[in-house]
């Protein structure tokens, strides 16, 4: 729902929970541990589209801090936000998952589908 606070977990299982905000504007803020996550509703669109580009293909989520999959979610979002890192990939995926925009499957690795 816009603009309450939510929890999810990372898709690994693993980690701290992942509370955040989708506000009304498409924007999302996060907290996950003791990291901080800002998307504005442009940064969220070019994640659904532009590497989300095929509704149908699965992506690899990719989210390693030292070792990014090439073409993964992790690798994207590093290159595309200067400010995040790979890393941040995991939580951006949980939250979109946990919003219905994705779908995902598998543990190693874990790939992910637009709805």
């Amino acid at each position: 729902m816009t603009g309450e606070s939510r929890t999810t977990r990372p898709l690994s299982g693993k980690g701290s929970a992942i509370r955040y905000r989708r506000r009304a504007d498409g924007s999302i803020r996060a907290i996950w541990g003791s990291a901080k996550l800002s998307l504005n509703a442009s940064e969220v669109g070019a994640i659904m589209l532009d590497f989300f580009a095929d509704p149908g293909a699965w992506y690899i989520l990719g989210a390693s801090m030292t070792d990014p999959v090439p073409e993964g979610l992790g690798e994207f979002v590093n290159n595309r936000f200067q400010r995040l890192s790979p890393r941040h990939a995991s939580a951006i995926a949980a939250i979109l998952v946990n919003e219905g925009c994705l779908v995902y499957c598998g543990s190693r690795p874990i790939k992910l589908r637009r709805l």
